[in-house]
């Protein structure tokens, strides 16, 4: 497996195949969104080819003030999966970002639905992958996830991952929509009524793609 990071257009394609097979609208940013991060240089995607096949990816968002990065979206195609080529994909990125303190993943959390079976196989690929799940949840747009850690450097800490998770996000975003869309820590005593999508936040007055 070789990893080489993706150009623009790459990003683009890969947004309309991979990205929209695997992720259902609530939880995929617009390209729009993407297309700005990646040109301040703080969005990496990353393909893992064997040959001339693209057997999985990784988007990655980091965060300049803090020796951290976000998996935003991971995946393989879908006739590739369940084969053991994810596991090696997470463990090819700790090795190309071996000088960071720490690799963060949000992951959905089980809230008592009938999707709950899968994103408890989710989870548990990250434990079996070398994550540590924090003790903070988040909330992004009304989704609920779970986060987890894995340091590649050993120096990661809990207090340094969430300080580099909250500066991601209030970077993208002006401060009003941070509080009224973004939870990080998740607040249970106080719920969010956020848009339904990604894709809605791009109508919002000042997120404007």
């Amino acid at each position: 497996m070789t990893l080489r990071e993706m150009r623009l257009p790459e990003l683009k394609q890969l947004h309309e195949t991979e990205l929209r097979e695997a992720f259902p609208p609530q939880e995929l940013k617009p390209f729009s969104a993407m297309q700005t991060l990646y040109e301040a240089g703080v969005y990496h995607p990353v393909g893992a080819w064997e040959g001339e096949r693209l057997v999985g990816y990784a988007i990655l968002w980091e965060s300049p003030a803090h020796p951290y990065v976000l998996i935003d979206y991971l995946g393989v195609p879908a006739h590739l999966r369940n084969g053991g080529l994810g596991g090696t994909l997470l463990d090819r990125l700790a090795e190309q970002f071996a000088e960071m303190d720490g690799i963060i993943v949000e992951s959905e959390a089980p809230e008592g639905g009938e999707t709950d079976a899968l994103r408890r196989r989710r989870l548990d690929f990250y434990r079996r992958s070398g994550f540590t799940f924090l003790d903070y949840d988040c909330v992004l747009f009304g989704v609920h996830y779970a986060v987890c850690l894995r340091s590649p450097n050993g120096k990661g800490t809990e207090a340094g991952a969430m300080a580099a998770h909250q500066a991601l996000y209030a970077a993208q975003f002006p401060k009003w929509a941070y509080e009224k869309f973004i939870q990080i820590p998740r607040d249970p005593e106080h719920p969010l009524q956020p848009p339904e999508s990604w894709a809605e936040q791009t109508t919002l007055p000042g997120l404007e793609a």
